[in-house]
């Protein structure tokens, strides 16, 4: 069985049009991580998100014993 998309294709153009705000507000959106863009045939196909999050933990300072 053959399956048929009816896809429109759009133009580079249109497509960076479309792209230039989703990668603003997720850049804009991100504190830590990565975005991948995933290209074909020139136009931007999948965007990929993975956002990190990191952890500041300190250890506690250790109180220090003079010695004389």
């Amino acid at each position: 069985m053959e399956y048929t998309r009816n896809i429109k294709k759009i133009s580079f153009e249109e497509s960076v049009q479309r792209t230039i705000p989703i990668l603003a507000d997720l850049l804009k959106d991100t504190k830590y991580g990565y975005i991948q863009i995933t290209v074909q045939d020139g136009r931007v196909v999948q965007i990929d998100k993975t956002e990190k999050l990191r952890f500041n933990y300190q250890k506690p300072k250790q109180a220090r014993l003079n010695r004389y």
